[in-house]
């Protein structure tokens, strides 16, 4: 017997249902996943070469194997492998200097009044640039050298700075000063994020000092910390430009890792499964890295018991005093007369001669003048800088109309549990993946095109290396969306695109963010390009690094183009920072 209403159709059986209940499963709607599909093919440029360099690694004359990796019982390479693991101890060292700083910064308002410029300056000057600047800190010639001078005028005589042992003090200066900026102001802003609730209820309870910082503010940062930790890995992962250009030819070896250690093997035509093996084992130790990044992306939520009480509103942050104020701006202008040191040293070298600013230090009176930006003007530096700006904008654009319905699809496109996490997993492994492991199959697939040179080339590769930590850096952002928010858009006649730009304009700090680092890293990349590209992009940093060669021969030149090279990252930075940092922190507060 058949029965409708409705359009409802019932049919009553006249006998026992038997056999097995069929569980139901929710029909998903394929479109959403349409969404994903530019960032599968985008990332393909890095996945395929990925898996030719994988393959080619275990690869043997007699078959499959691990015959290649004996490539790491070379002393060289063994060496290379420890100062690797080196640079990522820096890295986590950072992130807890960085950490204090901020929290310094915290107890002590005023400090980041003048400090917080002079932090961020440097974190928008390429490491190539810092690298080059430290060089002239530390140039062993006390007549040209700060640092030796001082010393020299203190104690007599100077150690060699750039000599063994004491060049790593120059790299992990030159790091530090790049990066610690960068920490600092985003765990001063997960700091500031702390609702004034919850400071007044932990005052309320008494919780002060270390415990305070144990059981309440460290936990709320975690997010943050899996940011920064995740964003400072990737840097020391791509060291290769700062060890290149500081450290002097002889003493390269001492201070090798394995990204130089695998260009060099490139280079002399060593066996091609042999150097594979070493992308290999560096993507092995940094992929186990990133995985705290996974941990510290998820977001987490401040579950400390406290008893119910009513907090006293007096009790949340106690304003300073005025002599703590005073205290704070005296030592903020201090510290950051000190942190701009290095800016003053690359534009007083830059403003003279090239050869007085090989035969004395920046601080000479004698040959002042723009001859030295002439003399880079000659070695190609406009041309390379309208190259540059092309290149940068067309990653950047790629990236933002990539990336924006990924990170909305991770987010709220209704992917089963497991597939986001395996999807954020993913990102995750790519965001630290060493360009070693994809440059010389992708190079090699650009040159066999006929793309050779092309700046096309270029800035799809750059805008597939910057896809996968802008896509969680949006996923985060998107996925702290009041869920009211999206469950209401997709339950009213709206479809998918309207949720997406709904959450769009909620978290346009996020694709600010995204935008300005992007531009910025591509600006100041060197790896991506003196690995993959041809000599027809030009990109500053190539330029930069041709004139470095020579150092003490043309140390003005190379002066004039880091400033030139520096000024539009440095505006764009400084203008957009607060922006930047309430993106980077959107979907990380507490």
């Amino acid at each position: 017997m058949g029965l409708q209403s409705n359009g409802l159709s019932l049919e009553v059986v006249g006998r026992e249902v038997s056999g097995r209940p069929v569980p139901g499963k929710p029909r998903r709607p394929a479109g959403p996943y349409l969404l994903g599909l530019p960032a599968l093919l985008l990332s393909c440029l890095l996945l395929i070469p990925i898996g030719v360099t994988v393959v080619a690694a275990f690869r043997t004359p007699s078959g499959f194997g691990l015959g290649n990796f004996a490539v790491m019982g070379d002393p060289g390479a063994l060496r290379a492998v420890g100062n690797s693991l080196v640079w990522v101890a820096v890295a986590f060292g950072l992130v807890v200097v960085g950490f204090f700083l901020a929290l310094l910064s915290y107890r002590l308002p005023g400090l980041t009044s003048f400090l917080q410029p002079a932090l961020v300056m440097p974190f928008a000057v390429s490491v190539l640039v810092s690298g080059a600047t430290f060089r002239m800190i530390f140039d062993p010639a006390p007549e040209r050298g700060t640092v030796t001078a001082v010393w020299t005028s203190l104690f007599g005589s100077s150690p060699v700075w750039l000599g063994p042992g004491l060049v790593w003090l120059v790299l992990v200066s030159a790091f530090g000063w790049t990066w610690l900026g960068y920490v600092v102001s985003l765990f001063r802003a997960g700091l500031d994020a702390i609702p004034d609730d919850v400071s007044r209820t932990i005052a309320a309870e008494g919780v002060t000092g270390w415990r305070r910082l144990f059981a309440v503010e460290i936990p709320l940062l975690r997010p943050i910390t899996g940011v920064v930790t995740l964003t400072l890995v990737i840097a020391a992962v791509r060291v290769f430009d700062l060890v290149l250009i500081v450290v002097p030819g002889p003493m390269q070896r001492s201070a090798d890792v394995l990204g130089l250690n695998w260009w060099r093997a490139t280079t002399t035509g060593d066996d091609p499964g042999r150097t594979a093996a070493l992308g290999v084992v560096l993507f092995a130790i940094v992929a186990a890295v990133g995985v705290v990044g996974v941990r510290g992306l998820r977001r987490r939520r401040w579950a400390m018991p406290v008893a119910v009480v009513t907090p006293d509103p007096s009790l949340g942050r106690p304003k300073p005093s005025k002599r703590v104020r005073r205290i704070g701006w005296t030592v903020g202008f201090a510290v950051s007369l000190v942190w701009i040191l290095p800016a003053v040293v690359l534009v007083a070298t830059a403003l003279h001669s090239p050869r007085e600013a090989g035969l004395r230090g920046w601080w000479s009176l004698s040959g002042l003048g723009f001859s030295s930006f002439a003399a880079a003007a000659n070695v190609g530096l406009f041309r390379a800088l309208l190259s540059t700006v092309l290149i940068a904008g067309a990653a950047t654009a790629v990236l933002l109309v990539i990336a924006v319905p990924t990170a909305y699809l991770v987010a709220w496109g209704g992917l089963p549990q497991w597939l986001g996490r395996v999807m954020t997993s993913v990102f995750v492994v790519l965001a630290v993946t060493p360009v070693q492991m994809y440059a010389a199959p992708l190079r090699d697939a650009i040159g066999a095109a006929g793309l050779a040179g092309s700046r096309i080339a270029l800035a799809l590769v750059h805008a597939a290396a910057g896809l996968p930590f802008a896509v969680l850096l949006l996923r985060s952002a998107f996925a702290s969306a009041p869920p009211a928010l999206v469950s209401e858009a997709l339950q009213g006649p709206a479809r998918q695109s309207a949720v997406l730009a709904t959450v769009q304009r909620t978290y346009r700090p996020a694709l600010v963010a995204v935008a300005v680092l992007e531009f910025a890293l591509v600006w100041n990349d060197f790896i991506v390009g003196f690995l993959i590209s041809g000599p027809g992009t030009t990109p500053l940093s190539l330029v930069l690094w041709g004139e470095a060669r020579q150092f003490s021969a043309s140390a003005g030149s190379v002066a004039a183009a880091g400033v030139v090279a520096s000024v539009v990252p440095v505006v764009l930075l400084l203008t957009f920072w607060r922006t930047v940092v309430r993106g980077l922190t959107a979907g990380s507060r507490p």
